[in-house]
C-alpha cells in the first residue's frame, strides 16, 4: 500500500497581543507580534511548540498553546497532546492561527476543555448590537440591570454573540438561573431581584463551556419574535414608523441570520404591543398624552371625549405653535380640510386642517381621530377649529363630503365653503359620460370646466358657458345647477389665493401614511415627533433661501416671465402701463399698488404675465412685486415658532391604569394622576378581509369611459350588458 504524502501548513504564530472577533466574524489581533513557519504533519507537540516558540524568540516554559479552525475562526481548539496535532492538521487546509499565551493571562481559554468560544460579546459594541444594550461580564460576577426585561435582553445578546443556545430553570422575579443547553456543559448564570425592586443582581456567572466541534457546527441561532421585537424596542419609540423590513436588514447586520419579512412583520407587532401594550389598552393614555401635551407646548388644544359606557369617542390635537403662527396673522386663512382612514385594530379616520405657508408647502393646523365622516365627528371638530381661530375668518375647501358641507354651514357660514375642482370635474366627467359624450369630447368641455373656475370676471364665465353650451346644453345646464359660487373665483365672494384643490390635504395624508396602522398613542407621539421634525427643517432652510420667495413661488415667476415674452407694452406713467397681449388684448397694469386689469395679480399674490413684462420694462425688481404673504420674511415669521419639546420619559404604562384602578390607597405612586380617567376602545366591528393600505385613487376624469358595442351604452361592456337585443 502507498503511503500518502504528508500534509504541510503555513502556522501563523501569534504572540504578545490580543485577540478579537468582530460582530461580523472576522478575526482581528490587536499589538503583539506576527511570523509564519511552516508546520509538517507527523511532528510531537513538544517539537512544533519548540519551533513556534524559537521562531518568536520565546521562552517555551509556562506557554500555552491554541489554534482556530477553517469551520469557524471565532472558536478555538486547546493544543495540548500528541493527538491535539494531529487534529489540527485534520481541521484546517493550507493554513492555521496559532496562538501563544501566558497560562496566567486573563484571556486564555479554559484550561481543561476540548472546545472554547472567546468571542467577543456583540453588546459590548453598541455599533453592532440593534440597541446597544450593554453586556454580562465576561468573568466576575455583580452586574447589576435595571430591569427584568433588560437583563433578559443582555443575556440573549450575550448568548447569540458568544454563539451558544440556553435555557431557564427559574424564571421569576424571585430567582433566575440559566445553564447551557449542551449536555454537560458547565456555563452557568444566577441572578435575583433586590427585594421589590426592579434591579436584576447577577449572583454567579461560570462563563465556561465545554463545547466539541459538533456541537458548534450543530448550533443554530434562535429567537421568537417578541425577542427580536425587544431588541429594537428603543428604534420604534423614537421612529414608529420604522419597517419591518429595516429591522431583518438590520438583525441580518448584527447576527447574520436572516429574517423574512412576516418575522419582521411578527416582531415589530410585538414591539409595540411592548412599548404600550395591547392596541386596546393604549386608549387609557389618551388623557395623560392629551395633559403631557398642554403642560410641554404652551396654548395647545388637547381634548377628548368619551361615551356614556366609558368608551373612547374623539380626539383633537392643535399644537400651541401651529396657532400662534395662524393667529398672528402669517398664514394665509385658507384651510384645506379632509379626512383619511385609519389601518390599525380600531379602523377610524383622521380629520385634518391644514395651511399653506409662504412657498406654498404643507404647515399642519389640526387633526381629530374619530369615528368615521359623520355629521357628529365633523361638527365636533369644526367647532373646535373655530375656537383655536380666535374669530378669524377663513376660506374652507373641500371635497364636497355631504357631513362637511352641512356642517360648514351651520359653524362658519355657506360663504366661506369652497370646493375643489378636481372632485367637481371628477363629477362633471361622470355627468358627461353618462350623456354619451366621447373621450375626445369630453376632455375639451373638462377643459372649458377649467376655464370656468379660474374665470376672474362675470363676463369671462358667460363667455366660457357659452363655448360648454356649443359643446352641450345638458352640460352647460350642469354647471349652472352646481352651484359656481362655491368654485369660480368669478362668483366667489372671499380671496382664495387662487387655491383651487385639495392637494396640499391629500400631502398631509400622505405625509401620516406611516402612523395610520399604529396605535393611538404612537400616532400621538409618532405626530409630534413629525411635526417637531417638519418644523425644524424649515425653520433652517429658509435661512439658506437666496433669493426673497421660495422655489415654488420663483417656478411661477419664471412661468409668468417666459409667457410675457411677446406682450408689447406703452407707459402711462413711471408705474403704469398698458400692456398688449399676443391676442392684442390690452391690460391695464399698476406697479402700485399691484394691480392688473386681468385681476390675477390681485388674485394669487403672485405678478401675472402682463404684470411680469410691465415690472421689467420699469427696472423694478420682480421679486419685490411678489404680495408680502409669500416672501421670505414670512416664512420666517411663520417657522419661527418652532415645537416646544414633549417629555414623555415618565409616561406610565397601561397595566399601571389597572392598577390604579384597583387600589384606593392615595399614597400610592404609580405615574397615573387620580383625575385621569379609565378610557376602553372604542366599540368597532373590524371589516371582512385584509385592511386596505393605499387610498383608493378619486380622480378619473382622464380616463376613458367603456361604451357597450352591443347598445352602444356607456359605463359596461358586451358581456355585462342587460339591454334588449336589438331587431
Amino acid at each position: 500500500m502507498e503511503n500518502r504524502e504528508k500534509k504541510t501548513l503555513t502556522g501563523f504564530c501569534y504572540w504578545g497581543g490580543e485577540r478579537k472577533v468582530n460582530a461580523n466574524g472576522t478575526f482581528l489581533y490587536n499589538s503583539g507580534m506576527c511570523v509564519a513557519v511552516l508546520l509538517e504533519e507527523g511532528s510531537q507537540l513538544n517539537e512544533l511548540c519548540e519551533k513556534v516558540c524559537g521562531a518568536l524568540h520565546i521562552n517555551f516554559e509556562g506557554k500555552m498553546f491554541f489554534y482556530n479552525t477553517k469551520r469557524d475562526k471565532t472558536k478555538y481548539v486547546t493544543l495540548n497532546e500528541d493527538n491535539g496535532v494531529s487534529m489540527l492538521f485534520h481541521l484546517n487546509e493550507d493554513d492555521v492561527n496559532l496562538f501563544v499565551e501566558d497560562l496566567g493571562q486573563n484571556n486564555d481559554p479554559i484550561r481543561n476543555t476540548a472546545y472554547n468560544s472567546t468571542r467577543e460579546s456583540m453588546v459590548t459594541d453598541n455599533c453592532s448590537s440593534p440597541e446597544g444594550i450593554r453586556a454580562l461580564p465576561s468573568s466576575n460576577q455583580g452586574q447589576l440591570f435595571e430591569s427584568p426585561d433588560l437583563f433578559k435582553q443582555s443575556v440573549l445578546l450575550f448568548a447569540a454573540s458568544n454563539k451558544f443556545s440556553f435555557t431557564y430553570l427559574d424564571n421569576s422575579r424571585a430567582y433566575y438561573r440559566l445553564v447551557c443547553k449542551v449536555a454537560g456543559c458547565t456555563w452557568k448564570l444566577t441572578a435575583k431581584c433586590e427585594g421589590s425592586s426592579d434591579l436584576v443582581h447577577v449572583i454567579m456567572l461560570r462563563n465556561e463551556h465545554l463545547h466539541n466541534v459538533e456541537d458548534a457546527s450543530n448550533y443554530k441561532l434562535t429567537f421568537r419574535s417578541k425577542q427580536v421585537g425587544l431588541l429594537f424596542n428603543n428604534r420604534i419609540v423614537d421612529k414608529p414608523e420604522y419597517l419591518p423590513r429595516d429591522i431583518c436588514n438590520n438583525f441580518e447586520h448584527a447576527f447574520q441570520c436572516h429574517l423574512n419579512y412576516s418575522q419582521g412583520w411578527r416582531a415589530k407587532e410585538k414591539a409595540k404591543e411592548a412599548i404600550t401594550g395591547p392596541p386596546s389598552m393604549t386608549f387609557h393614555l389618551v388623557p395623560w398624552m392629551c395633559r403631557r401635551l398642554v403642560e410641554a407646548i404652551p396654548n395647545t388644544r388637547a381634548i377628548w371625549t368619551s361615551t356614556d359606557e366609558g368608551k373612547f369617542k374623539q380626539l383633537f390635537v392643535s399644537y400651541g405653535c401651529s396657532i400662534a403662527a395662524f393667529r398672528s396673522g402669517y398664514l394665509r386663512p385658507v384651510l384645506k380640510l379632509d379626512a383619511c382612514f385609519l389601518i390599525g385594530c380600531y379602523r377610524g379616520q383622521v380629520l385634518s386642517a391644514s395651511a399653506h405657508d409662504a412657498d406654498d408647502g404643507l404647515y399642519p393646523l389640526a387633526y381629530a381621530i374619530v369615528s368615521s365622516e359623520n355629521d357628529e365627528d365633523w361638527l365636533w371638530f369644526l367647532v373646535n377649529l373655530k375656537e383655536l381661530l380666535g374669530g378669524c375668518q377663513v376660506v374652507l375647501v373641500t371635497d364636497r363630503n355631504p357631513s362637511l358641507l352641512n356642517c360648514i354651514i351651520k359653524v362658519f357660514g355657506g360663504d366661506y365653503n369652497a370646493w375643489c375642482l378636481r372632485h367637481l370635474k371628477e363629477n362633471f366627467s361622470k355627468f358627461a359620460s353618462s350623456k354619451g359624450l366621447k373621450a375626445e369630447r369630453r376632455n375639451t368641455a373638462l377643459k372649458v370646466v377649467n376655464d370656468l373656475a379660474y374665470a376672474r370676471t362675470e363676463d369671462s364665465f358667460k363667455y366660457h358657458l357659452g363655448k360648454l353650451y356649443e359643446i352641450s346644453p345638458d352640460l352647460s345646464k350642469w354647471v349652472e345647477d352646481n352651484n359656481p359660487k362655491h368654485w369660480s373665483n368669478a362668483f366667489f365672494p372671499y380671496k382664495r389665493w387662487d387655491k383651487m384643490y385639495t392637494n396640499l390635504a391629500e400631502c398631509f395624508n400622505s405625509w401620516i401614511l406611516p402612523l395610520r396602522d399604529l396605535d393611538i398613542i404612537q400616532f400621538m407621539t409618532g405626530h409630534v415627533s413629525k411635526t417637531t421634525e417638519l418644523l425644524l427643517r424649515k425653520h433652517t432652510e429658509v435661512r439658506k433661501w437666496k433669493l426673497s420667495v421660495g422655489k415654488e413661488i420663483e417656478k411661477e415667476i419664471k412661468k409668468s416671465q417666459e409667457y410675457a415674452r411677446k406682450f408689447t407694452h406703452r407707459n402711462s406713467s413711471p408705474t403704469e402701463f398698458i400692456v398688449a397681449n399676443d391676442t392684442r388684448k390690452l391690460y391695464a397694469v399698476k406697479l402700485i399698488p399691484r394691480h392688473c386689469s386681468c385681476l390675477a395679480w390681485q388674485m394669487s399674490g403672485i405678478p401675472c404675465a402682463h404684470a411680469a413684462h410691465a415690472i421689467q420694462s420699469s427696472g423694478f425688481s420682480i421679486f419685490d412685486m411678489v404680495d408680502p404673504f409669500r416672501k421670505k420674511e414670512m416664512q420666517m415669521a411663520i417657522y419661527d415658532n418652532t415645537m416646544s419639546p414633549v417629555p414623555l420619559h415618565d409616561m406610565p404604562s397601561p397595566s399601571s391604569f389597572l392598577a390604579a384602578n384597583e387600589l384606593n390607597d392615595n399614597n400610592v405612586n404609580n405615574g397615573v394622576s387620580c383625575t385621569d380617567p379609565f378610557l376602553h376602545p372604542p366599540a368597532v366591528k373590524p371589516p371582512v378581509g385584509q385592511p386596505k393600505k393605499r387610498r383608493i385613487e378619486s380622480q378619473t376624469q382622464d380616463k376613458g369611459t367603456v361604451f357597450c358595442s352591443r347598445c352602444r351604452e356607456p359605463g359596461h361592456n358586451r358581456n355585462t350588458c342587460q339591454s334588449a337585443i336589438p331587431r
